[in-house]
C-alpha cells in the first residue's frame, strides 16, 4: 500500500474553479497586463491567458494519482464513491481543453506578430477560449464534487489494522473509544454508523489502527449500498484482524440469529484472523464467547490480548503465505 498511499493524499487535492470563474479569472488577469504597444500589448494578454488556464489545468491533472495502481482499498473505496472512470474522463476532458486552448493562443500570437488587428483578434480567442471552457463545465463540477467526496476517505499508516465490525448499536464505537490512546477521528470521516472513523491502539510497543465500519446489514453484497460498501472496502483490502461484536441482550435491535448470520458471512468473504465477542457484559451472563462492558471495563484488557495475538497469528501467516488456520482455535475464527 505503501508507496503510492503515502504520495496521495485526497484532502490535499488543490481547489477546482467552475467555467465561469475560470474564465473571468483568466480574462481579468489579462485585462491588468500592458504593453508598448497594441501588438505587444495583445501579445501579453495572450500569453497572461496561457499561463493561468494551463497552471489551473496542470495543476489539477497533476494531482492526481494514477488510480488503477493505487493500493486495493484506496482504488476500491473511490471508486465507490466518485468512480474511477468518471474521474479519468473528466481530467482527460480537462487536458483536452488544455491543448485546445493553448492552440488557439498560439495561433492567436502568431496572428499578431503577423500584422492582424489585435484587438479583432483578441476577441476571436476570447470567444473561442470561453466556448471550450463551457463545453468541460460539467467536468469541471464533477471533479469539485468528487474532490469534496474524497476528502471523506481515512488517510491511514501502516500500522496494522483492527476493523471492528458488527450491527449498529452493538458497541463497536464504544469499544473503539475504550481500547484508543488517543481520541478516535470522527468528525474528519462522514461515516460514524453511515462513515468510517479511526482510533489507535497500543499494547506494549505495538501500535494498530482500529477503524469502526458502517453498520453491515445481512444480505448479498451486490445488494449493499454505498455505505456498505465503504465497509466492505475496509475489512477485505485492509484488516489484519477482525473483532466481530455481538449484542446478546438484542437491545440493538437485532436478534443473536441475525447477528450470527452476518459472522458467518464476514468468515465467508474475508479471510483473516476474526474474534467474536459480547459486548454489554453488564446487562447478561453469557460468557461462551469473551465479553466486554464499556460501563464497568470489565473484558477490555483481554480483548486488548485477544487483539495482540491476532495480529501475531496475521503477520506469521503473511510471512510464510501459508493460509494455515491459527493457534488456539477456539479463540479465533477463520
Amino acid at each position: 500500500m505503501e508507496t503510492e498511499k503515502k504520495k496521495f493524499e485526497p484532502r490535499k487535492l488543490p481547489s477546482v474553479l467552475r467555467s465561469e470563474e475560470l474564465i473571468d479569472k483568466a480574462f481579468r488577469r489579462a485585462s491588468k497586463v500592458s504593453g508598448r504597444g497594441r501588438k505587444e500589448k495583445a501579445i501579453n494578454k495572450l500569453s497572461t491567458l496561457s499561463n493561468v488556464f494551463s497552471d489551473h489545468f496542470n495543476r489539477i491533472i497533476s494531482s492526481h494519482p494514477s488510480y488503477q495502481n493505487l493500493p486495493p482499498f484506496y482504488r476500491e473505496i473511490i471508486d465507490t464513491i466518485v468512480g474511477i472512470g468518471k474521474l479519468r474522463k473528466s481530467l482527460g476532458a480537462l487536458s483536452w481543453a488544455n491543448s485546445a486552448i493553448q492552440k488557439i493562443i498560439n495561433k492567436g500570437m502568431r496572428e499578431v506578430k503577423g500584422g492582424k488587428d489585435p484587438e479583432i483578434v483578441l476577441r476571436s480567442v476570447y470567444g473561442r477560449i470561453s466556448s471550450i471552457v463551457n463545453q468541460i463545465s460539467h467536468e469541471l463540477d464533477f471533479l469539485i464534487e468528487a474532490k469534496q467526496r474524497m476528502r471523506e476517505i481515512p488517510t491511514l499508516s501502516d500500522d496494522p489494522v483492527v476493523v471492528v465490525a458488527g450491527y449498529p448499536n452493538v458497541g463497536k464505537s464504544s469499544l473503539v473509544a475504550a481500547i484508543s490512546t488517543v481520541k478516535p477521528e470522527i468528525a474528519s470521516y462522514p461515516f460514524t454508523t453511515k462513515k468510517i472513523f479511526v482510533g489507535k491502539g497500543k499494547i506494549g510497543d505495538k501500535i494498530f489502527q482500529l477503524i469502526d465500519t458502517p453498520g453491515l446489514l445481512d444480505r448479498s453484497i451486490y445488494k449493499r449500498n454505498v455505505i456498505e460498501k465503504k465497509a466492505i472496502s475496509c475489512l477485505r483490502y485492509l484488516a489484519n484482524c477482525i473483532v466481530f461484536i455481538i449484542d446478546p441482550t438484542e437491545t440493538c435491535g437485532y436478534s443473536i440469529e441475525n447477528q450470527t448470520s452476518l459472522l458467518n458471512e464476514i468468515k465467508r468473504e474475508f479471510k483473516v484472523p476474526t474474534i467474536s465477542v459480547y459486548s454489554k457484559s453488564d446487562l447478561h451472563k453469557l460468557r461462551d464467547r469473551p465479553a466486554f462492558s464499556v460501563m464497568t471495563g470489565e473484558g477490555i484488557e483481554e480483548i486488548k490480548s485477544l487483539i495482540e495475538e491476532c495480529l501475531e497469528v496475521q503477520n506469521q501467516m503473511t510471512q510464510t503465505n501459508q493460509p494455515s488456520p491459527p493457534p488456539k482455535k477456539s479463540r479465533y475464527e477463520m
